[in-house]
């Protein structure tokens, strides 16, 4: 039988569990995991409650909770990134004062960024961010100069066009755009040809820049957490992403 310090010691360069969605937080709640998701800045509470604060978005909104305010130092430039941070999952922020009952992520190690292919999402929900573009076709999401269409949603409202957006929703890759055709004379019509990579079902939020960020550098009082996860209970709120916006799909 091992003893406790060999099994210590082999525990000690174990690779920690990733968490990459709502069902994974559950089955490793309590652990030291690694948490793959897009850093924001989140919305916590509602109304004359509401402030904000810090999260890592995962694939299906799941929020996990790093910070009640600003990101910790260093972390301003990451904002909107996908990145995997290593850390304790924790129901709450900690052991002593009052905290939201939801996914928090406690003793953050330092994030790294977590770049992945377009092309190993197809056919799953995913959280994206890129800038928000206008094209003839519709709404699209820019990332890395590929369109990402926004099924259901010609245009961006102004306030977001040409800003950093995350955008949550199904990935396919379809002929979402009208095709060309050639009639009997050979003649081709004006379209696309083949298919086009689409976010269904779409929901976004506005990522804010790091030089807004530091203007929020006040941590909310002690008291304000429990203001908040009372609204959120009662909004069903927590635990969630806080994309409200949202498509119906083109008829």
């Amino acid at each position: 039988m091992l003893s406790g310090l060999v099994v210590s010691m082999l525990m000690t360069g174990a690779p920690v569990p990733d968490v990459t969605s709502g069902e994974t937080v559950k089955k490793h709640m309590g652990e030291k995991v690694a948490v793959v998701g897009q850093l924001e800045r989140v919305a916590i509470g509602k109304g004359k409650s509401e402030w904000q604060g810090t999260a890592l978005v995962l694939d299906d909104d799941t929020l996990v909770y790093v910070s009640y305010g600003a990101p910790p130092e260093g972390w301003d430039a990451l904002i909107g990134a996908r990145v995997r941070v290593e850390g304790l999952l924790r129901p709450s922020l900690n052991d002593h004062e009052q905290s939201l009952l939801a996914p928090h992520l406690r003793e953050p190690g330092k994030p790294k960024k977590d770049e992945r292919s377009l092309s190993k999402l197809l056919n799953l929900r995913v959280r994206l961010s890129g800038i928000a573009r206008d094209a003839k076709g519709g709404a699209v999401l820019l990332i890395d100069n590929s369109p990402l269409y926004l099924a259901g949603l010609e245009s961006w409202p102004n306030e977001l066009h040409g800003k950093q957006v995350a955008v949550s929703g199904k990935l396919v890759d379809r002929e979402y755009l009208p095709q060309a055709k050639k009639d009997k004379n050979g003649l081709i019509s004006q379209g696309a040809e083949g298919s086009q990579l689409v976010l269904e079902s779409p929901t976004w939020k506005l990522i804010q820049e790091p030089s807004r960020q530091a203007t929020q550098k006040t941590e909310p009082s002690r008291q304000q957490p429990k203001a908040a996860r009372d609204d959120a209970e009662r909004s069903g709120s927590v635990g969630r992403g806080e994309a409200t916006q949202k498509t119906e799909p083109k008829k």
